[in-house]
């Protein structure tokens, strides 16, 4: 069997890239813009939606700037909250339906029966595979730029970049351990109510997966809890749908709340020798 190359991939995905373009043409931020279509691609694979191109028939629906955020809260909504918040963001909304209702509804699909037929967990483990398989490509900019003058320039040789084959998953959703921190998120406890390390890991596990690479956390003296740590995903795609275009997101876990930003590493800070 020939495997597909990059440039098959890129090509067989248009639709795919177009929906991403045309939500930051909306106004979307980018982070938030790939997982609402990283979601639609899940959605139509999983949900069946005979005949409808779930992605196509979301670009269709959204025309307006307004539309555009819409779908990325209620996708955002989706990946905290599940099937409850997605109701949420309808009625936020003062709508009579969600975009992603409208979408899998014009396929045939009862979308509150889907909803509650998949687990919680089953959309942020979704949007996952896709940011870290076919997504890697999907959402790289240079490799898009690179088929467009390809096929503009008439397509005579295929750049080497893009004849190679694809293999899952591929860079840029891939890095080295001292990657700059792009797939690490820095993570604060509330006072008096601190995480512990299995606590933490358990939490991302059962939500997203085997994405953990590892979870550091301040080095205190004895009896003293933990006020802050470090978490290092084994992918930059998870650690970007975990903040979902957000500055910060509150997490609860165990009943007590978690903060986790994006981590910006320091040489020899104080903060990385404060770790273990």
């Amino acid at each position: 069997m020939v495997e597909p190359t990059v440039r098959d991939v890129l090509a067989f995905h248009r639709v795919d890239r177009a929906a991403y373009d045309q939500l930051l043409s909306l106004g979307v931020p980018p982070p938030p813009a790939r997982n609402a279509v990283a979601l639609l691609m899940w959605l139509g694979r999983r949900g069946g939606v005979a005949g409808v191109d779930a992605v196509d028939r979301a670009r269709r629906l959204v025309r307006t700037r307004h539309d555009a955020a819409r779908l990325a809260s209620e996708a955002r909504a989706v990946l905290h909250g599940g099937a409850a918040a997605l109701d949420l963001a309808r009625r936020w909304a003062g709508a009579g339906e969600t975009l992603i209702s409208s979408v899998l509804g014009g396929g045939g699909v009862d979308v509150r029966r889907f909803f509650a037929l998949v687990p919680d967990d089953a959309p942020r483990r979704g949007v996952a595979e896709v940011l870290d398989g076919v997504g890697a490509l999907v959402f790289d900019d240079r490799l898009y730029a690179l088929l467009r003058r390809h096929e503009e320039g008439g397509g005579a040789v295929l750049p080497a970049e893009l004849a190679a084959p694809y293999r899952r998953p591929l860079a840029p959703a891939l890095a080295p351990v001292g990657d700059g921190g792009c797939r690490s998120l820095f993570i604060t406890f509330s006072k008096g109510s601190p995480l512990t390390r299995e606590e933490i890991e358990e939490y991302f596990t059962e939500r997203w997966g085997d994405c953990l690479e590892k979870v550091m956390m301040e080095r205190t003296p004895a009896g003293e809890p933990p006020t802050y740590g470090r978490i290092v995903f084994r992918h930059a795609a998870t650690a970007a749908a975990v903040l979902g275009g957000e500055h910060l997101v509150k997490l609860v876990i165990n009943g007590r709340q978690l903060r986790a930003r994006k981590y910006f590493p320091r040489k020899a800070s104080a903060f990385s020798h404060g770790l273990n």
